[in-house]
């Protein structure tokens, strides 16, 4: 088999970048709603998969060997008791997470109210010294 081209990794390389870097721009653009939202479905996501004896979409367990996808099976069984401590605690950390971001949403409103205020008696010293 001949060897891949200079040319070709470095078009892997540069698309691989361009995803990651597309990927990390739209977590930026993210409002403290939609975190909050986004939150929610995580801790509610995490703390079903807790419940089940394997989570839905489990992509660990895929595979097309009988013999391999069996093993793999057993031995998440076997680890599920584990796994699913790690859920409840990552289940908790949303749920703390989301309780932040409600914070940072109250904070976000007042501080919209403060500036408003602010701009109104700005506006109102300039009149009553104006005349």
């Amino acid at each position: 088999m001949a060897p891949k081209p200079l040319e070709d990794d470095a078009r892997d390389a540069l698309a691989r970048e361009l995803y990651w870097a597309q990927e990390h721009a739209a977590k930026a653009n993210i409002t403290t709603s939609e975190v909050r939202d986004r939150l929610r479905e995580l801790a509610t996501q995490v703390r079903a998969d807790e419940q089940v004896l394997i989570p839905l979409g489990e992509a660990n367990l895929i595979s097309a060997g009988r013999g391999r996808r069996f093993f793999k099976y057993r031995f998440f069984r076997m680890a599920r008791p584990i796994t699913r401590r790690y859920d409840r605690l990552t289940a908790e950390h949303a749920e703390l997470s989301k309780a932040l971001a409600d914070r940072l949403l109250a904070v976000e409103a007042e501080l919209e109210d403060l500036r408003r205020l602010l701009i109104e008696m700005g506006g109102a010293d300039r009149r009553g010294s104006a005349g």
